[in-house]
C-alpha cells in the first residue's frame, strides 16, 4: 500500500496561516485516502512483531507501561475469551485522551477549515466503505450470532460487557476515520502522537486496550465485496476469519453458507420455510429459474402480462397447495416469487393483488 503513495511526489508541507488546501495538497489527500481506505479493507499477511511494536509506542504516547499482547483470530474468540477472563477496560484512556489532546493542537494551529477540509475528504472516502458496510456488518454479525445461537442467563451488566468486547473486536475499522486524518497531519503538517495508533489500527480487524493486556484480533483472510460495495462471493464465504468464523452472502444478503457452496443441496423445504423473502429470492437466483421450478415443484397456472401464476404441492400441509406469482422488479429486474392467497387464479390478479389492489385498479406506472 506504501509504495502506491510513494508513486507520489510528497504532500506539499502545510503552513501556519494558511486558510485552505493548495490543489497539490488537495491531489495528494484524495490518493492518501485512497490508499488508507484500501489498507484498511486489505486481507494481506501482516509483520505481527511489527504490529506489537506499535502497540507499544502508542502505550508510551499515552503514558503507559508497554502492555502484555494478546492475538485473537477472530471476533468470536475475543467474545468467548471476554467470558473467562475480565480485564479492566482502559481502551477509552489510552486512545481517547491522545485523541482529545491531539486533535485539540492541530486543529489551534491549522484552523477549522483546512481540519474540515481533511476531514471531509477522509471521511467520503471511509464512512461507508470501512465504517458501515464493514465494521457495522461485522459486529451485528456476531451480536445476532450470540443472540439467536447462545443461552444467555446473564444480568445486564454482563450482556453490556459482551457488547463492549464485540464492539472492540473490530474497532480498528471505526476508529480508521480519524486516526487517518492524524497521520496525515502527521506527513503534511507536524508530528503527533496518532502515527503509532494509525500503524497498528491498519493492521488488526480490532482490539481491546487494557492497563496491562492489550488483545488484538487479526484481520480476516477474507473480506470479498461487489463493486457496489455489497458483500458477495460464489466461492465460499465473503467474510472468513482465521478459525473459520465469518458469514456468507449473496449480493449484500446474508444467506446459508450451502446456497453458496453446494445449491445442488438446497430442498424445496429450504425454500418454503425460509421467512426471510430476500435470502428465498438468493435461492432462486442461485438456482435458475428452471432448476428452482423444478425444486419446488411448481406448475404454472395462468400466464398474465405482467407475471405468472405458479402452484405449489405443499404435500402434507394443511392448505394442501401454495399461490406464488413470479414477478419481474421494475428498477433492478429481478425476479421475485411472492405468495398469495390461494383463492386467487389469475396472474394479473395476483400481481395486483402484492400491491394491495384489485385488477382494474392496478396500473404498471404505479408498480414504476
Amino acid at each position: 500500500m506504501e509504495a502506491l503513495l510513494g508513486s507520489m511526489p510528497p504532500c506539499p508541507k502545510i503552513v501556519h496561516g494558511q486558510q485552505e488546501l493548495t490543489p497539490e495538497q488537495q491531489a495528494y489527500l484524495r490518493h492518501f485516502a485512497q490508499v488508507r481506505t484500501a489498507s484498511v479493507l486489505s486481507t494481506a499477511a501482516i509483520d505481527e512483531a511489527e504490529t506489537e511494536a506499535h502497540v507499544r509506542s502508542a502505550y508510551c504516547a499515552a503514558g503507559l507501561e508497554p502492555p502484555q499482547v494478546h492475538w485473537f483470530d477472530s471476533p468470536m474468540s475475543v467474545v468467548v475469551d471476554s467470558e473467562q477472563k475480565d480485564i479492566v477496560s482502559n481502551t477509552d484512556n489510552v486512545m481517547g485522551g491522545v485523541r482529545e489532546s491531539m486533535e485539540s493542537q492541530i486543529r489551534d494551529r491549522v484552523g477549522n477549515k483546512v481540519w474540515n477540509q481533511v476531514w471531509d475528504c477522509v471521511m467520503e472516502s471511509m464512512w461507508e466503505r470501512v465504517i458501515e458496510r464493514v465494521g457495522d456488518n461485522i459486529q451485528r454479525s456476531v451480536m445476532n450470532l450470540l443472540e439467536t445461537s447462545w443461552k444467555w442467563d446473564k444480568t445486564r451488566w454482563e450482556w453490556d460487557n459482551v457488547w463492549t468486547y464485540a464492539g472492540a473486536s473490530v474497532t480498528a475499522y471505526s476508529n480508521a476515520l480519524w486516526l487517518a486524518v492524524g497521520r496525515f497531519f502527521h506527513e503534511a503538517f507536524e508530528e503527533n502522537h496518532l502515527l503509532h495508533f494509525a500503524r497498528f489500527n491498519e493492521m488488526v480487524s480490532g482490539y481491546h486496550l487494557g492497563s496491562n493486556e492489550a488483545w488484538l484480533v487479526r484481520k480476516p483472510i477474507r473480506l470479498e465485496q461487489e463493486e457496489q460495495g455489497r458483500w458477495h462471493s460464489v466461492s465460499g464465504m465473503c467474510l472468513q476469519y482465521r478459525d473459520g468464523w465469518g458469514f456468507s452472502a449473496w449480493h449484500g444478503v446474508r444467506v446459508p453458507e450451502k446456497l453458496i457452496l453446494h445449491p445442488d443441496q438446497l430442498t424445496k423445504e429450504d425454500w418454503l420455510w425460509e421467512g426471510n423473502l430476500e435470502v428465498r429470492r438468493a435461492m432462486q437466483e442461485r438456482l435458475g429459474p428452471d432448476r428452482f421450478m423444478e425444486l419446488v415443484g411448481a406448475t404454472c397456472i395462468d400466464q398474465g402480462r405482467r407475471g405468472s401464476l405458479m402452484e405449489v404441492d405443499l404435500g402434507y400441509d394443511p392448505e394442501r397447495v401454495a399461490h406464488y406469482v413470479q414477478v419481474r422488479d421494475a428498477s433492478t429486474q429481478r425476479q421475485y416469487f411472492l405468495r398469495v392467497p390461494p383463492s386467487i387464479q389469475r396472474a394479473d390478479e395476483a400481481v395486483a393483488w402484492t400491491f394491495g389492489l384489485d385488477e382494474l385498479d392496478y396500473q404498471p406506472v404505479q408498480e414504476t
